[in-house]
């Protein structure tokens, strides 16, 4: 019997890698299902042996829970030892539009890869404000 909900996740998990592979990431790839240590669900860039530099974790239910996902995000990125990472949520839209999907990250993590892509003022190595130390 097929899990409805799984078949829903892969199918998202699919997508998703189709445009981030169309955008410029032809290496990208979907991580092992069913992990002891879930480390995302798809890599951008992973290398073999090396950890990978961006993980995405794809998500496709109609209403979001930002704060455990976000918790969980923060746990993956540090298990897959990832620089980067980021949400993906298919957000559906009535009368058969196509949907949108967004990319989410805490802003700290967002400003960080800004200025790695060279914009904003330089800032020295290990010097960006984490989201705590600037309330």
């Amino acid at each position: 019997m097929t899990n409805r909900n799984k078949a829903k996740g892969d199918t998202e998990e699919r997508a998703v890698l189709a445009i981030l592979r169309a955008a410029g990431f032809p290496h990208a790839e979907r991580t092992r299902a069913g992990r002891a240590e879930d480390q995302g669900d798809i890599f951008l860039d992973n290398a073999v042996g090396l950890a990978p530099s961006v993980i995405a974790q794809v998500k496709n239910v109609a209403t979001p829970n930002w704060t455990a996902w976000l918790r969980e995000l923060d746990d993956q990125k540090r298990r897959s030892k990832a620089v980067h990472a980021f949400l993906t949520w298919k957000r559906s839209r009535p009368g058969g539009k196509p949907p949108h999907r967004l990319a989410i990250m805490p802003l700290a993590d967002y400003a960080q890869l800004l200025r790695e892509a060279g914009y904003g003022d330089p800032f020295e190595i290990d010097s960006a404000p984490t989201e705590t130390e600037v309330k």
